[in-house]
């Protein structure tokens, strides 16, 4: 039966959570709006998830916009083409001031999707996709987050004991304030490292093979693979001297000034101190939920995620 509902509703019938694709910036047609009353702001290049459990996203504002949401909750939209293809309810747990706005953390309430029909998404999230690791809310959860591109980054952390390089895809960067947030996994054994020298290196990872970058994450954080081991080149970073991806497309080195446990993951904001282009509008690998893939002109990559 799960071969004929694949067949039939799907174009693409390799089930999973997500798709993998490899984007500039510039290619990605979604949008991200926030609203709250009247008011509707485009906060594509603002926001972030930050942790899965519970589901919790952030948001900056600039100060000549912030004021309506300092309390309360607010709406998220996900859109193409101007069509909504998802929807968040949000509440507002706690405002972060930065130099030029601030910083919003919510909890997710409630979830509307909207990519393709009713039938398709009962068929993916209630029946294609079950599992007893998740609920069916999560699953429309992680769905609506996806519907727009997750950016798949390289993290990378040392010191004159331990290094360790790692992908990760809860993240964002606010390129109006130049801040970078990370949501890390609180079993993660390089985060209290990270928080302890406060210093990190966010890497794009532009030609980096895709198998490589996932078996970043699968290498036991305790004893990472020795770098004479690892299978790319390797450089330092300009600021930190911390290890870098010969084949990255640039680099962000960040200092940390702001932490919380969200839950499973801990919010890290961070100031760029070093940003190092080493290509011009570099391309970096990005998770796609299953449904928004279907419709999209992005080219799927596989990998063993």
């Amino acid at each position: 039966m799960g071969l004929s509902v694949k067949n039939i509703f799907f174009k693409y019938t390799d089930i999973k959570t997500f798709f993998i694709t490899r984007l500039t910036e510039s290619q990605i047609a979604e949008k991200v709006l926030i609203k709250k009353g009247s008011i509707v702001i485009d906060v594509t290049q603002r926001q972030s998830m930050i942790c899965l459990d519970p589901f919790c996203i952030s948001v900056w504002l600039p100060s000549a916009q912030t004021g309506a949401f300092n309390a309360g909750g607010a709406t998220l939209f996900f859109n193409k083409g101007g069509k909504t293809t998802a929807s968040l309810k949000l509440s507002l747990i706690e405002t972060v001031p930065t130099d030029n706005g601030t910083l919003l953390l919510y909890k997710i309430e409630q979830v509307k999707n909207h990519q393709l029909t009713l039938i398709h998404r009962v068929a993916l999230l209630g029946y294609l996709l079950r599992s007893k690791k998740n609920t069916y809310r999560s699953r429309r959860v992680i769905s609506a987050l996806y519907s727009y591109p997750r950016k798949i980054i390289i993290v990378s952390y040392q010191d004159s004991e331990y290094y360790n390089i790692f992908p990760m895809d809860i993240q964002g960067y606010i390129p109006e304030e130049d801040i970078y947030i990370l949501g890390l996994r609180t079993t993660n054994v390089t985060l209290d490292k990270i928080l302890a020298a406060k210093k990190v290196v966010i890497c794009e990872s532009d030609e980096m093979d895709i198998e490589t970058i996932y078996k970043l994450g699968k290498h036991p954080s305790t004893s990472p693979t020795k770098k004479e081991e690892m299978p790319f080149g390797i450089t330092d970073s300009e600021l930190f001297g911390f290890p870098v991806p010969a084949a990255i497309g640039g680099y962000k080195e960040v200092e940390i000034f702001y932490n919380r446990k969200m839950g499973y993951h801990m919010l890290l904001a961070g100031k760029v101190a070093n940003n190092k282009a080493i290509r011009k509008e570099p391309a970096s690998h990005y998770h796609v939920g299953f449904l928004q893939f279907q419709k999209s002109e992005y080219q799927s990559i596989e990998g063993i995620y």
